[in-house]
């Protein structure tokens, strides 16, 4: 009874302070902003409240939570970009586009309400292509709002190139009639250096001397003062030209990488400048663009061997039955491939080490013939094994169905029983040597006959009524995949006759007549 009373006053304790426990909290998820109903407030409301969205807002008492959330009805539910419009309907008519077609962002796609979200900035989007955009590099560190201007227009108002490039100097560039000064050449988010391209579009036809072979300055002025020497510009002159592996090789991208400005048909001769380390022996010339298009396709590194090669197949994949390339055995630059077999090795490796075992095969030119590009089909074995294809039984005459056609050697499902599966039991089963004990599958000496049973089964080892001379023939009693015979119908049927009626009862004479000791 007393251990009772003191359970139940300890379980009233901790319900009473379970009680209080639920109170506090019920207490504390009460307490909000002032003028909101207690029973009104969610439990998220002290975290929400200091996103930066609500601290620029409610913490700043510049609006109340009224003025957003219809909370009496609906309660403190996400209400959109709707109420934004109430304060900032300007901002919302110059909202940021979205795409080409004039769509805006939602407010909230910039300005953060919620507590694990930040708001955006600027570099957060354009750090990476946004749809004709270009990401930004150039300036990425820069505040935007010196240029841009979010709600307003015009949207964009570019500051003073100067405040920051104090060290540039465009004295003589920059007092050309209608000059714009850096926006000249250059966009604000590109790199500098792709001002170097845009030089043409204003002196494509300079005025003045010029160099010989050459109709502008760009390539020998500096942008900034004009000073001969400077950036490049040939294609005010040349036009822009695909250039081969402009995206694998920079200095390609380049035209004085190849071509000098008094003399640029020598760039011809210009490759070993870089590549003193190819040694070429295909072209006589020794002229790289005679596979090398240096203005071709950028994305074709070499012209096809078939332009000039045309005997040899219609395509560079159409050589040696279409299943190579030329560059499967020739190299770019050295043309001479490899002595066979190690030419067959890079594609055939299992077959020539096959052949290797086989010295019959192991040139494969024997069988393919001398031509790689067009190699022929494997002549018949009997070509070359004339007595053994001659010799061979019926059922043989496909050497491939014992035969690996490279080593020569019996394939591993060669085995006689594959094909003389009633063969596959009886008395000599596991005699050792297996069926080539007494079979030979071909000659090359003609057709061979089982050898006689005597030739193993000698008459001296011969137990019991074996050695009976009358029991001489083997083949009486015994066949060569069978069992012996001992029934009646075999013992009285040529040889004991009169013995039929003897002892009628017994199904089998070795009964009593034993031929085993």
């Amino acid at each position: 009874m007393i251990r009772a009373r003191a359970l139940f006053w300890t379980l009233l304790a901790a319900v009473v302070v379970v009680g209080a426990a639920i109170a506090g909290v019920v207490v504390v998820m009460r307490r909000g902003p002032a003028g909101v109903p207690a029973e009104l407030v969610p439990a998220s409301w002290a975290e929400y409240r200091t996103s930066a969205g609500h601290e620029a807002h409610v913490g700043e008492g510049k609006a109340a939570c009224k003025d957003c959330h219809d909370y009496d009805r609906e309660g403190f539910k996400n209400p959109g970009s709707a109420p934004c419009r109430r304060c900032h309907d300007v901002e919302a008519k110059h909202a940021h586009p979205s795409s080409p077609q004039g769509s805006k962002i939602d407010c909230l796609g910039c300005h953060s309400f919620s507590p694990d979200k930040p708001s955006a900035t600027c570099i957060g989007c354009h750090a990476v292509p946004q749809g004709p955009q270009a990401g930004i590099h150039e300036h990425a560190t820069t505040d935007c709002a010196a240029c841009h201007t979010m709600h307003k227009e015009p949207f964009t108002a570019a500051a003073d190139c100067a405040s920051c490039h104090t060290d540039e100097h465009a004295t003589q560039h920059s007092q050309h009639e209608g000059s714009k000064g850096c926006a000249d050449c250059h966009a604000p988010h590109t790199p500098a250096v792709a001002a170097a391209s845009t030089c043409s579009t204003c002196h494509a036809q300079p005025a003045g001397p010029k160099p010989a072979g050459h109709d502008s300055c760009i390539g020998c002025h500096k942008p900034h003062d004009f000073v001969a020497g400077g950036a490049s510009a040939c294609v005010g002159c040349h036009g822009t030209k695909p250039t081969l592996a402009a995206a694998l090789a920079p200095a390609h991208g380049i035209c004085t990488s190849c071509h000098t400005p008094h003399a640029p048909a020598a760039a011809a001769s210009s490759c070993q400048g870089c590549h003193s380390s190819v040694h070429l022996t295909h072209d006589e010339s020794g002229k790289c663009t005679g596979c090398h298009a240096p203005h071709g396709d950028p994305e074709t590194e070499v012209t096809a061997c078939t332009s000039c090669h045309t005997k040899v197949a219609l395509t560079d994949t159409g050589a040696h039955e279409g299943g190579a390339s030329c560059v499967g055995c020739h190299q770019g630059h050295d043309f001479t491939p490899p002595s066979k077999p190690a030419l067959c090795d890079k594609c055939h490796g299992a077959e020539v080490r096959a052949a290797s075992t086989n010295h019959g095969h192991s040139d494969c030119t024997t069988c393919h013939g001398a031509s790689t590009h067009a190699p022929t089909a494997a002549p018949a074995c009997g070509s070359c094994h004339a007595k053994e294809q001659a010799s061979a039984p019926s059922g043989h005459q496909k050497c491939q169905g014992c035969h690996e056609p490279h080593s020569g050697a019996p394939t591993v499902r060669a085995t006689c029983t594959n094909c003389h599966a009633n063969k596959a039991s009886g008395p000599h089963i596991a005699v050792q040597g297996g069926c080539e004990t007494c079979h030979r599958p071909h000659g090359p000496n003609g057709v061979p006959s089982p050898p006689p049973c005597a030739s193993c089964h000698t008459a001296a080892q011969l137990p019991a009524l074996h050695t009976v001379q009358a029991h001489g023939a083997c083949g009486s009693c015994h066949s060569s995949h069978e069992p012996p015979r001992s029934d009646r119908a075999t013992c009285t049927g040529g040889c004991h006759a009169d013995r039929r009626d003897h002892q009628p009862q017994a199904a089998v004479c070795t009964g009593c007549h034993v031929f085993r000791k």
